[in-house]
């Protein structure tokens, strides 16, 4: 039999996992715990080093290539990595893999594994026994019997049994994050499991069901791969392509969908890790329940997590807590809140312009802004870019602002239009217009900003004349 072809999915963010997960350092690429160097990536890299795999590709964007490079070289562990320079979630990557290796293996078999999973177990043994599924055809949907009534899980509902195959079954329905009523009567029930986002299908079987079902997505994916850029690291796909693809996972487009979609129970314990409760839940805890991670001291308090990353945090008294200590920020809630953690970042990124732009060194990845010299009603900007950044300039009503490129290139996306972006190109965002600015992914790029106040003049009105306002 073939080797399987683990692919690495490593775009998600982790909102839910704040402070320690952040847009430019999201929680894949964290140590797990306090008390070790291994990071989820780490992890599911090594889990799948063995017979029966080849080495790893990973799906990852564009601005965290180099982290990936990093932590590969850790484990001293050989990888294709496919760069995205905009987020389309993970039907695109899977289906950009699909079509890279189909160029000398059509019947190349795949391995979907989200980078930011705990796994306690034999999944290899469990993936590798349903590859015969794979290889006649079937798209291989791993699912984890439920422990409990997870309502930020998707489950899957058995259809019974295949006439060919012991190693899978039918798929009867999707239930996507159902209320706590509704995964209890799942459970009762026993006929379904929790998806786990791990799948396995033959290359040839996802681009056809990709043709099939969203042309449009496999269009442009094509086309992204085609005008990409190969380094020597990385494949970074096109970006102005890869706009028109759908913003999806492959659930929704693909597996929801077909025929070919069956099941296999998936025998381990499994977290995804969505928020604090869930690393508590999966972790090894002490005689009072808790978890403690890093430099931590903890005195009458029970069934808590308390982590730690360069300081020592004391806790007494407490119960069900979730504290998570950083270097610029303090988290404190309760166990059952955790899953509201969410709601922070998006506070945190509708803070206006101005705060968000001194915020921005923690929360976004783009690069920095340096003010160079100022006026009554004008500001002059460098800006830098980081190379493979992106850069939304979010609508403001009182300013009018000039762009000229200075160094490196990348894209120019403003509602429909799309423009490539070199030295010497000068640009505007009028007042009430927002902007996002792509950077290439080989080198940084820097630009010089002119933002002008708008002032509106009111002019006295003569005697027989309309009233004038100049903007």
């Amino acid at each position: 039999m073939q080797n399987v072809h683990p692919l690495i999915l490593c775009g998600g963010i982790g909102t839910r996992l704040w402070p320690l997960s952040r847009t430019e350092h999201p929680k894949q690429f964290q140590r797990i715990d306090g008390n070790s160097e291994t990071t989820f990536f780490h992890a599911t890299v090594e889990r799948h080093r063995m017979p029966g795999f080849a080495d790893p590709i990973v799906a990852v964007s564009s601005s965290h290539v180099a982290t990936v490079l990093r932590q590969l070289n850790d484990l001293n562990c050989p990888a294709r990595i496919i760069a995205e320079p905009i987020s389309r979630n993970t039907g695109p990557a899977v289906l950009a893999t699909a079509l890279d290796l189909a160029e000398t293996d059509p019947a190349a078999l795949i391995c979907v594994i989200p980078s930011d999973h705990i796994v306690k177990g034999d999944l290899t043994a469990n993936v590798l026994a349903a590859r015969a599924a794979a290889e006649s055809g079937h798209i291989v949907l791993f699912g984890v019997p439920p422990e409990y009534p997870e309502t930020g899980y998707g489950y899957i509902v058995d259809g019974g049994a295949l006439d060919t195959l012991d190693c899978a079954r039918k798929v009867a329905s999707f239930i996507e994050k159902p209320p706590v009523e509704i995964a209890t009567s799942l459970i009762k029930a026993g006929n379904a499991y929790w998806a786990s986002g791990i799948s396995l299908f033959r290359a040839d079987v996802l681009i056809s069901e990709f043709q099939r079902l969203d042309p449009i997505t496999y269009e442009a994916v094509s086309n992204a791969i085609k005008l990409g850029l190969q380094t020597e690291h990385a494949l970074y796909l096109n970006a102005e392509a890869l706009f028109s693809a759908a913003n999806l996972p492959t659930e929704s487009i693909v597996f929801e969908h077909s025929p070919r979609t069956v099941i296999a129970p998936l025998h381990v314990a499994w977290s995804d890790v969505g928020a604090w409760n869930a690393l508590h839940h999966i972790a090894e805890k002490d005689e009072d329940g808790n978890v403690l991670s890093g430099d931590v001291i903890s005195i009458d308090t029970c069934n808590s997590y308390i982590r730690s990353t360069n300081k020592l945090v004391a806790v007494i008294g407490m119960q069900d807590v979730v504290v998570v200590d950083t270097d610029d920020a303090l988290l404190i809630t309760t166990r059952d809140q955790a899953q509201q953690v969410k709601q922070i970042v998006k506070k945190l990124e509708t803070i206006k312009r101005r705060e968000l732009a001194e915020h921005a060194r923690n929360q976004m990845a783009w690069g920095e802004i340096r003010r160079v010299q100022s006026g009554p009603g004008y500001e002059l900007r460098m800006m830098t870019l980081r190379a493979g950044g992106m850069l939304p300039m979010l609508e403001d009503l009182a300013s009018h602002r000039m762009l000229t490129v200075t160094n490196g290139s990348g894209l120019l996306k403003n509602g429909a239009i799309t423009r490539h972006l070199h030295v010497g190109d000068t640009f505007e965002v009028p007042p009430g217009e927002s902007t996002v600015i792509f950077c290439g992914p080989e080198a940084e790029m820097q630009l010089v900003e002119v933002v002008c106040e708008v002032v509106t003049a009111k002019l006295e009105p003569q005697a027989g004349s309309r009233q004038l306002v100049n903007s």
